[in-house]
């Protein structure tokens, strides 16, 4: 199966998609997982295991909040390594609900997904897409957040993207606890003042 073929059945109304604001088109694991059942393919377990989840941190995440409501600023850590998104969340709890992601689509997904997202951790080097290309589509879309640049990679980092606003604070991992403490709650304070 190529990337044509899906995007021809996503095309054809045949396989379930949705288009971010960058115009990326994302498939939902429950999506994907019904396509193939119907269409007589193999759904793998691990599968099946990832649309379970999704559509139950979907149907938390729609029940936890409801619309209209003043929600509580948000904080998105986007990082490929496990080990750092859970010492990154630990080091959060009791400062601002955390989402997390593994990609850059999936954190742009989530953006588009939760309005409330104020600040956003970012890490460099993860698969599918560099860090600097998600962080150019972020500011695209949706400049008011405050994005932080963690990396061990800073060299790759241009000057002026720090200069000019883009990135709002480079740090560098290993990073200690309570400096990404002190900068989320900075930037939280900062994101929640009018004007």
């Amino acid at each position: 199966m190529t990337r044509n073929t899906v995007f021809n059945w996503v095309r054809q109304g045949k396989l379930k998609a949705y288009q971010t604001p960058g115009k990326t088109n994302l498939i939902r694991p429950s999506d994907l997982v019904s396509f193939m059942e119907a269409s007589g393919m193999f759904v793998p377990k691990e599968l099946f295991d990832l649309a379970r989840e999704d559509t139950a941190v979907q149907a938390a995440q729609t029940h936890a909040e409801p619309p209209g409501a003043d929600a509580q600023p948000k904080v998105l850590i986007v990082d490929d390594d496990a080990a750092v998104r859970n010492v990154t969340n630990r080091a959060l709890q009791g400062i601002a609900p955390i989402y997390e992601a593994e990609t850059g689509f999936e954190a742009l997904h989530l953006l588009t997904l939760h309005k409330d997202i104020r600040v956003v951790l970012l890490d460099l080097h993860m698969p599918g897409q560099h860090g600097l290309k998600t962080l150019r589509e972020i500011k695209s879309l949706y400049p008011s957040v405050q994005v932080v640049i963690v990396t061990a990679y800073a060299g790759e980092i241009m000057p002026e993207m720090s200069a000019d606003g883009t990135i709002a604070k480079i740090l560098l991992k290993p990073f200690r606890i309570e400096e990404i403490q002190r900068i989320v709650q900075d930037l939280l304070t900062k994101s929640s003042q009018p004007g």
